[in-house]
């Protein structure tokens, strides 16, 4: 894959027809004037990625003449001294070549006789790698880069971003193949990466804050893409992103940057979350630190809610641990009163829900799509991606709230009995399956499926781009299992989440959604279980189960 001069953005019709193309949408000026349907016009990723080898290969051939071969393995040029170099291009001797000159046709000693081009040359491993980044994980999403000077800075910056780039892209595609020789390739070119991050972080110039932020997020991203069992690659990928907050605070405040940077240090604090609650690991003092430095930032800004959310998913954690720590009797006073705080922070997040729709509002629309690429028609728009993210970190925390509230409806009846009234748990099953279900829709603005035809993906994209691409997708996936596990949602809501996350890993080579679609297996698994239990049991006192669909 080579480049071979600036490309044409126009239409088809327009560079057939050798005229200039206005590129206006949906149809150019010059396909309407004579009355022709407007092909449409090549994206970005087309036009970086073209291939321009054969014109390469012309090119040689006219400069160079018979003496062209190629001998370099990527794909280089090399001259040759022997006649029989053309042979080594065309497979075929010269007097053979349907292109070549007849045998009557005198020929001077200086004179081109041009061979049959090959049509395409195989690319090496780096090459295989970066494309398979570029096509599946930075171009095709809703924060993919849009400009041509948005893409080109993921190709000016350090050996760094380079090398991790095509560490992801390897990984993924190793995984899609089965492929370890290519695995063990991404491997080295990750430690590499690694130690070149490093470098980059400890010569901190002020100049290269992009390129180090940008490959620290990219070496968590290549953990959840190799994948060592979800418990593991969070907990890697929870590494990385402390990493990438350090070097965030370490340049805070950017004057150039909206809000002054501070919204890129709290999407990476929300990215923290999930790996501390996998793992269940206490958050450290330093987070705590970290958020009060973000409230401080944005004091007096309507956008400080996001902080408080952060601060309110922090105690569910801290709650939680508590709940899975602690010996609690059905009863006591030390149960009852884990259950009032778990209570008392899900009225917190009721009263934020309320602030978040202020601050960052969206409208929920319908539409005639693909069923398995739009839950129930629906899509959610959303004025920027940070929007999108911030509401499905505030759904996730407040079902994983909620749905420690139903267990405590199981194992301690006597405590909530007393506690927690008759329509306050039915007002709690409603709320998880409402979030549950505002999660799913909510999937276009963060990632398209392949069925979607890319034109009509825009009408799903939220403004405010943060040319990450698919970076946003692991923690996707992690909100997605909890909506379709969540307690007692339709068993559609765990079908339609588990097959996005199979479709996912097909399409990316994640192997952290293949993962957690057998987290979600074993989930139905252990379900479908409890319900022959319960009605073995019903059948063995006398009583006629009711079959409901859990």
């Amino acid at each position: 894959m080579v480049y071979c001069g600036k490309a044409s953005q126009g239409c088809q019709n327009c560079r057939t027809r050798r005229i200039k193309c206005d590129k206006k949408r949906p149809e150019c000026s010059q396909c309407i004037r004579v009355g022709k349907k407007c092909p449409g016009y090549r994206d970005q990723l087309s036009l970086m990625f073209r291939d321009e080898s054969s014109k390469v290969i012309q090119k040689a051939h006219a400069q160079w003449g018979s003496s062209g071969s190629p001998t370099d393995p990527s794909g280089g040029l090399a001259s040759a001294s022997s006649s029989s170099s053309v042979s080594a291009w065309t497979n075929e001797s010269p007097s053979s070549s349907s292109d070549s000159p007849s045998a009557t046709t005198p020929t001077s000693q200086h004179e081109v006789v041009p061979g049959k081009v090959p049509k395409k040359v195989d690319l090496n491993m780096e090459q295989q790698g970066l494309q398979f980044y570029i096509n599946r994980y930075l171009m095709g999403h809703p924060d993919s880069p849009r400009t041509g000077d948005q893409v080109a800075a993921y190709f000016n910056s350090a050996d760094a971003a380079q090398n991790i780039m095509i560490a992801v892209g390897l990984a993924g595609l190793s995984n899609l193949q089965g492929d370890k020789n290519m695995n063990l390739f991404a491997r080295s070119k990750y430690v590499a990466a690694l130690k070149q991050t490093g470098q980059l972080i400890a010569n901190n110039d002020p100049a290269g804050f992009v390129s180090r932020l940008r490959s620290v997020v990219t070496l968590a991203l290549f953990e959840v893409v190799q994948g060592k069992g979800p418990k593991v690659t969070v907990g890697s990928a929870n590494t990385h992103i402390n990493g990438a907050v350090a070097v965030m605070r370490s340049a805070l405040p950017l004057p150039q940057s909206p809000n002054r940077g501070i919204y890129g240090v709290i999407q990476l604090v929300f990215s923290m979350f999930i790996p501390y609650q996998m793992t269940d690991t206490p958050l450290p003092s330093g987070f705590f630190d970290t958020l009060k430095f973000c409230k401080q930032m944005m004091h007096g800004l309507p956008e400080v809610c996001s902080v408080d959310l952060a601060l309110a998913i922090a105690r569910y954690l801290q709650l939680s641990a508590m709940a899975e720590h602690t010996m609690l009797t059905d009863g006591r006073p030390t149960t009852d009163n884990l259950i009032r705080q778990f209570l008392i922070l899900d009225n917190a997040f009721e009263g934020l829900e309320g602030r978040l729709f202020k601050v960052f509002p969206y409208t929920e629309n319908h539409g005639d799509y693909p069923p398995e690429a739009i839950f129930r028609g629906k899509w959610q728009l959303y004025k920027g991606v940070w929007s999108a993210r911030i509401w499905n970190h505030y759904r996730w925390a407040r079902i994983l709230t909620i749905q420690r509230l139903v267990k405590f409806f199981t194992v301690c009846p006597m405590s909530t009995n007393k506690i927690i009234p008759g329509p306050r748990r039915a007002k709690c099953y409603a709320t998880i399956e409402r979030l549950a279900e505002d999660i799913l829709i909510s999937v276009p603005a963060h990632w398209h499926h392949p069925v979607l035809d890319p034109e009509a993906t825009r009408e799903f994209e939220p403004g405010g781009y943060g040319n990450s691409g698919a970076v946003g997708v692991p923690t996707l996936l992690w909100h997605l299992s909890t909506a379709g596990c969540a307690p007692n949602v339709p068993l559609e809501f765990w079908s339609w989440a588990y097959n996005v996350l199979l479709v996912v890993w097909k399409q990316l080579g994640m192997r952290h959604a293949k993962s957690l679609s057998e987290m979600m297996e074993e989930h139905r698994v252990k379900l479908d279980r409890e319900v022959t239990e319960q009605i073995l049991k019903l059948e063995e006192d006398g009583q006629t189960p009711t079959y409901q669909p859990i």
